[in-house]
């Protein structure tokens, strides 16, 4: 699967991933491959994402929290909306 990260100001992340953990509005859910298509809109909490994920420029002041363990990141949001189609995950985060 594709991911794509996206604040309002720039680009976050992307690449290939097999597994991601969202913290939906109506509770945690789990994204895999040939998931079925869904938007979801995303509360506070972190963006659990397993893979071979690119971190695009980042700065000292990053307000996402921004944390890579290997092939694991995570990535602290106050809110948000993804969707997920045809194997592509597309994410806006605040």
């Amino acid at each position: 699967m594709l991911i794509e990260i996206f604040s309002i100001n720039s680009k976050l992340l992307s690449g290939k991933t097999n597994s991601v953990i969202f913290p939906g509005s109506g509770g945690s859910f789990q994204v895999l491959e040939n998931h079925a298509p869904i938007v979801s809109t995303l509360k506070k909490g972190q963006i659990i994402i397993e893979g071979e994920i690119s971190v695009e420029g980042r700065d000292s002041q990053d307000p996402f929290k921004i944390k890579k363990d290997k092939e694991k990141i995570s990535l602290q949001i106050e809110s948000g909306l993804m969707e997920m189609k045809k194997n592509s995950i597309k994410v806006l985060v605040d």
